[in-house]
């Protein structure tokens, strides 16, 4: 269970802190062929994320020394380790707070007047090549993903296990955009024309979207080491970093 949700948790985390993934599935809701495109990008999302999980797994020894290099607290005592996160978490609070005040009232930039004009005309094919390009790309920075990976690997899975983990993985990954699928389906019988109510909501989306990645995990990991300076044991098992 502790693998289980440190798993889900980090994926839906790695899903809200990169959020252009999410805004770029809600666009193509705006397109000539909304849920065509949009699953056809969330296809191409989907697999190659996954496919790129599995091949870091088999690459776990490079993988590994890349992480004990930069983000391994191994060495750190547990005391020290959740008074770290619980100052993170206040950090990552206070990021989420600030990031809110400063966006929420700004005005559109040209990159995404772009980007919005551009995915009007797409296709299903070139949706589908779009979210390909954005796992293959995204994933050496994807630290959440290759911290699971590597935790993983310290639990000696064997890769039946390791496959399932990574499974799961990528549907909290994906998981977002498959609940706006759901709300965008209950919204279309209710409303005939939703594309200019997107297409006014998807910035507000992304701000939003960004403050809770960071206030949500700010507050987990308040509440992680609290549990730990309060019971003696942090609420997940083991450690993130």
């Amino acid at each position: 269970m502790n693998t289980f949700v440190y798993t889900l948790s980090l994926s839906l985390f790695d899903s809200f802190s990169t959020t252009q993934q999410i805004i770029i599935f809600i666009l193509l809701l705006t397109t000539l062929h909304p849920i065509r495109n949009s699953m056809a990008y969330l296809a191409g999302l989907s697999s190659s994320y996954y496919l790129c999980g599995i091949g870091g797994y088999f690459m776990l020894d490079r993988l590994s020394k890349i992480i004990n290099q930069y983000f391994s607290t191994q060495n750190i005592s547990d005391p020290h380790y959740y008074w770290f996160e619980l100052v993170s978490g206040v950090v990552m609070i206070g990021i989420g707070t600030g990031y809110y005040r400063k966006k929420r009232f700004a005005s559109p930039t040209l990159s995404e007047h772009l980007l919005a004009a551009r995915l009007k005309s797409m296709n299903a094919l070139f949706a589908f090549i779009t979210g390909v390009v954005i796992s293959i790309t995204s994933f050496p920075l994807a630290v959440p993903y290759l911290l699971a990976l590597e935790k993983y690997a310290t639990l000696h899975l064997n890769f039946a296990a390791a496959n399932g983990y990574v499974l799961l993985y990528n549907f909290g990954y994906a998981l977002p955009m498959i609940v706006v699928v759901g709300i965008y389906l209950y919204a279309k019988r209710k409303s005939e024309d939703l594309t200019g109510t997107l297409q006014e909501k998807t910035r507000v989306l992304n701000v939003q979207l960004t403050t809770w990645a960071f206030v949500g995990v700010g507050i987990f990991s308040m509440i992680d080491a609290g549990c730990y300076f309060g019971f003696g044991h942090a609420l997940i098992k083991g450690r993130y970093f």
